[in-house]
């Protein structure tokens, strides 16, 4: 979420088109951009007529010691203005500052947030989490976008929800990916539902299920917890797009692949604190030579 310090300063900046162009592909890659984007063309869209103070003041100052008639001519109306700033106050104010707790991760950052009934939840870098704080007890419901790890207290049902689909749990420990058209999930610990479009799967302790690119499959797996947790992301037999999209986000590089076949398959692994390793280790394991840009940002990829 935006910095609560920064925020009004911040966002009427934006407002008055006054951020600078890296601070506005910043804002726009924020989760957060959409919704504030909404705001501001529902307020544009409100057909409100142009007011020129100083004109009017001085009109009514001209007017001051003359008659007025009981018949009123044409009036200034401001409650248009007025409730256009209501509006939009109140609005910001349901995202800024609602019941919904929003979380998120950046580049190779990796966030533990306590939920409120003492479970807690490990996201992986780039993704984003939310959830209805005031109404936990009842739902115990998360949105989730990228990955994260579950450490769940037992009680009432806990649902981790993805554009892909549902995981469900009483009580257990357990891995969720979700991202393009790759769904994954692993269970450490306990029992878990998963609901993935026309497919359903219950795992225990050691199973495992994914679904990419529409074709479901289970496994199993040893380990008591995902390996990203000590900085070390994992593949196990999946189209390099996949490697190559967790690096981008692990170490916020661009990686120019064309003429590369993003198909093919990839086992293995790359550190997450280590770029230099982390590439030579993914590159030289398919047999490609690469080189990077000055500023570091930038892999260019040869066959």
């Amino acid at each position: 979420m935006l910095d609560d310090k920064k925020d009004d300063i911040f966002l009427s900046r934006w407002i008055s088109g006054e951020l600078s162009e890296e601070e506005l592909q910043k804002f726009q890659a924020h989760p957060e951009y959409k919704h504030y984007a909404k705001i501001m063309a529902g307020a544009d869209a409100l057909d409100l007529r142009s007011y020129d103070v100083d004109d009017e003041l001085s009109s009514l100052k001209s007017k001051r010691h003359q008659k007025v008639p009981k018949k009123t001519g044409s009036v200034i109306k401001l409650w248009p203005y007025f409730a256009a700033a209501a509006s939009i106050a109140i609005i910001l104010g349901l995202f800024l500052f609602g019941p919904n707790e929003s979380f998120s991760t950046d580049y190779g950052e990796t966030l533990t947030v306590q939920l409120p009934d003492g479970s807690e939840m490990i996201l992986n870098a780039r993704s984003e989490a939310i959830f209805d704080k005031e109404n936990w007890e009842k739902t115990r419901l998360v949105s989730l976008q990228g990955e994260a790890f579950f450490k769940v207290k037992k009680g009432s049902k806990f649902t981790v929800s993805t554009k892909s689909g549902e995981v469900s749990v009483l009580g257990t420990q357990f891995n969720v990916q979700s991202q393009n058209s790759f769904f994954a999930v692993q269970c450490f610990e306990g029992k878990v539902s998963v609901v993935n479009k026309n497919h359903t799967a219950v795992l225990t302790a050691g199973k495992a299920y994914r679904n990419l690119e529409n074709t479901p499959e289970n496994w199993n797996f040893s380990g008591h917890q995902p390996t990203w947790l000590t900085h070390t992301s994992s593949f196990r037999s999946i189209p390099i797009q996949y490697v190559f999209e967790e690096l981008e986000k692990q170490y916020n590089i661009q990686i120019q692949k064309s003429n590369i076949d993003l198909k093919t398959i990839y086992t293995g692994t790359f550190p997450n604190n280590n770029k230099e390793v982390a590439l030579r280790t993914v590159f030289s394991t398919l047999g490609m030579d690469y080189s990077i840009s000055k500023d570091g940002k930038t892999v260019v990829l040869e066959k």
